[in-house]
């Protein structure tokens, strides 16, 4: 009894393990259809025009007279700097002009009667020219004190606060207000180096953003940039740094709902390939010699190894331009571990370079 339970529980388990390894896979018929790239990335949104409006002088800031969110017009007054230093350095400024301007005319008409030497006419001159001068350049700092919109737009941000003291230069330079045209917003988006070469000028975007659950926007590929690696105004979940990105503009068609600053989240429409022969990509397989997919033999129905060439790849689809034709039956995924036979690769694809399979 004991040799009979031991005999009918190997042969049981014999079976079983035999049942668990038996292969298992799926196939389908290859169709003609459409294959098209999608690149999704994550970007900013940002005004295309937008002015930093700060000041070529140094002073107490007198009146700031706009306010968040206020449109403004080009050459509106926005702020104004306490100019009573600099009104008081322009009156000096004339008041020697002046001066310069008598003198110049009075050793003019001595020099007429010969009173006066060629030297002492010219120095007259130049002393009244440079006196000139200095009026005009106090003026312009007067003049520098009425800071005004240098384009249309809207006030992004708050003001600097009146009383403050701001000051020119680079170093201590401060922004009293933001100007930015937000009727033309664009979102800058950093795509993969893999991808950057399926994009190009003018190809559609979809995208959406968080403050707008469910409701996709449109663009359109403004620009690629040709530097790498600047992720200025984008931004990017990349923790590579070897991975180098580009640049991508993308002009937004209607941005009246929008903000600056808001993260969108992009999906560029870029080639696409029509009527073509497409296969899943699960299908795909590679070895040393190329790429394969499993065919099903029409006349014995076993499966066999039938090498082709692949064209353009889409989320799920690829284009197979070489080996297989429409109504073949082809493993599209699942395990295959039994025998099977070769055919010879397509013309050109033995010295491809080999790629990982995908999807099994």
């Amino acid at each position: 009894i004991l040799i009979l339970l031991a005999s009918g529980g190997g042969y049981y388990f014999y079976q079983q393990s035999i049942n668990n390894t038996a292969p298992t896979y799926t196939t389908s018929q290859v169709n003609r259809g459409k294959v098209s790239t999608i690149i999704s990335a994550t970007g900013t949104i940002n005004p295309i025009n937008s002015v930093d409006v700060s000041t070529k002088v140094t002073g107490l800031l007198k009146e700031v007279r706009v306010k968040e969110n206020e449109t403004v017009k080009i050459g509106q007054v926005v702020a104004v700097i306490e100019d009573e230093a600099l009104s008081i350095d322009v009156e000096q400024a004339r008041q020697t002009m002046e001066n310069a301007g008598i003198d110049s005319a009075r050793t003019q008409h001595l020099h007429k009667i010969g009173a006066a030497s060629d030297q002492e006419m010219e120095k007259a001159e130049l002393t009244y020219s440079n006196a000139a001068a200095s009026h005009n350049k106090a003026q312009t700092k007067l003049n520098d004190t009425i800071i005004l919109s240098p384009i249309n737009g809207t006030i992004v941000g708050e003001p600097l606060k009146a009383g403050q003291t701001v000051s020119q230069g680079l170093s201590s330079q401060m922004i009293i207000v933001t100007v930015a045209d937000l009727s033309k917003m664009q979102i800058n988006v950093l795509v993969d180096e893999t991808d950057i070469g399926k994009i190009a000028l003018g190809q559609k975007a979809d995208f959406t953003v968080d403050a707008y659950p469910g409701k996709k926007f449109t663009g359109t590929i403004a620009n690629i940039s040709k530097a790498a690696n600047n992720s200025k105004g984008a931004s990017s979940t990349a923790t590579a740094s070897t991975v180098v990105y580009y640049i991508v503009k993308v002009d937004i068609a209607d941005a009246r709902d929008l903000t600056p600053s808001m993260t969108a989240r992009v999906s560029i429409f870029g080639k696409e390939a029509n009527d073509v022969l497409v296969v899943p990509m699960t299908a795909i397989r590679s070895d040393t010699k190329g790429e394969y997919v499993y065919r099903v033999n029409k006349e014995t129905q076993a499966l066999e190894q039938a090498y082709v060439k692949t064209g353009l790849t889409g989320d799920n689809l690829v284009e197979v331009t070489q080996g297989l034709q429409a109504g073949d039956e082809i493993v599209v995924s699942g395990q295959v571990t039994q025998n099977k036979s070769a055919t010879t690769p397509p013309a050109g694809n033995s010295n491809s370079a080999p790629r990982m399979p995908r999807g099994i």
